[in-house]
């Protein structure tokens, strides 16, 4: 049986273009013409990753992938167990889904391209319930937790952003995603406003989204949240919805606002 976290290291190479260049053409001076790049490029990264201890009984487990904040970044995996999962497996705790913890590059930031390259392998490798994948990360780790969300938005079941932010217009892409997002209040390192603005745009587009707020913390929001039980029974609650049932229900509300404009129009 596994019980402990187990280091890992992925190398790949991340197809950039696919398309084939038919003839090689070598742009002429004065004038603008069609290029295209058709390349590759490696991908290593190191990381953790726990089993749990009665791994082999199942088919199939929940995955978490827990991404670090900033002061995590590096070479030296130790560094990923400071916070979160990662630190708690190491204390001993006994979770019941498969749990990843990559390690970012120093001076490096979170690449969704990058992270879904890692889930893949993961995928192929081990026993993963593609229907229960969640992503939680702190801080760099926050913000790379909404940025990849937005990237495949049709891959996860639930998101646990901490001290986090990112762009209004990801919003759209998550709204059918679960989300319980944690900031503290007196965060001076990422302003409350940063998690605040996506949590009033996913309201308003009556997300499943829930809002914690540490009225004392300030930037460390993240030792509360991943010390309370209920953060995790919540995300072994939630089932990623069918890809199809989520792309229709956007394609209606494309068509709903196609008609409501043209309504609109008519009136004038």
């Amino acid at each position: 049986m596994l019980r402990k976290m187990i280091p890992g290291s992925l190398v790949l190479l991340v197809l950039i273009c696919v398309t084939t260049v038919q003839s090689e053409v070598k742009a002429q001076s004065g004038k603008q013409e069609a290029a295209v790049l058709n390349t590759t490029i490696p991908v290593k990264m190191n990381y953790l990753i726990y089993l749990p201890e009665d791994y082999e009984q199942k088919d199939k487990w929940p995955l978490l992938l827990f991404l670090h904040g900033a002061g995590e970044r590096g070479e030296d995996l130790d560094l990923v167990t400071v916070h979160g999962p990662p630190k708690l497996v190491k204390n001993g705790k006994q979770f019941p889904f498969i749990v990843v913890s990559p390690q970012c590059p120093k001076d490096q930031l979170w690449q969704p391209v990058e992270l879904t390259a890692l889930l893949n392998e993961i995928e192929k490798k081990y026993r993963v319930d593609q229907d229960r994948i969640y992503v939680s990360g702190l801080s760099m780790g926050g913000f790379g937790t909404w940025s990849l969300a937005a990237y495949t938005p049709y891959r996860f079941a639930a998101l646990v952003p901490i001290c986090g932010g990112g762009e209004k217009f990801w919003v759209k892409k998550v709204k059918h995603v679960p989300i319980w997002v944690f900031h503290g209040a007196k965060d001076t390192a990422v302003r409350l406003e940063r998690s605040q603005t996506l949590v009033d745009e996913l309201k308003k587009a009556n997300a499943d989204i829930s809002f914690t707020v540490y009225p004392e913390a300030s930037h460390d929001s993240w030792t509360e949240t991943y010390n309370n039980p209920k953060v995790y029974e919540w995300l072994l609650q939630q089932k990623k919805k069918p890809e199809s049932e989520v792309k229709a229900a956007e394609q209606k509300e494309e068509e709903d606002r196609k008609a409501k404009r043209a309504a609109a129009k008519k009136e004038k």
